[in-house]
């Protein structure tokens, strides 16, 4: 599988992935394999709306990840479709785990300061 940032990304969106598969099959919607949400990557930027999980589902979804990862996840990157994917809550999971003064710009850009 490719490598989509540095080390430990991979590990942020398999753990976002793991837990989008669980809800979709608590829900008893037909899930692909985690390892092919994170490996290919229409899938890993598809907006989890777009999988069968709505509004309800996300929050549930988030509040797992959160606990799971130890983080909070911005609100935004919750609500907003082009980043309500494995690709969006991972790289969020990445940011809160390994704050980076580098990338504060690029998240103030995408409004997750907000």
């Amino acid at each position: 599988m490719k490598s989509h940032g540095p080390p430990g990304r991979d590990a942020c969106d398999r753990l976002v992935a793991d837990l989008v598969v669980q809800a979709l099959t608590e829900r008893g919607i037909s899930a692909p394999d985690a390892g092919e949400l994170v490996g290919n990557a229409e899938l890993r930027s598809l907006d989890i709306a777009l999988l069968g999980l709505n509004s309800l589902d996300w929050t549930a979804l988030a509040s797992r990840i959160e606990e799971a990862s130890g983080t909070e996840i911005p609100d935004q990157v919750l609500v907003r479709p082009e980043s309500r994917c494995v690709a969006g809550w991972g790289e969020a999971v990445y940011a809160a785990r390994n704050p980076d003064p580098e990338n504060m710009n690029a998240h103030k850009e995408k409004g997750w300061d907000a």
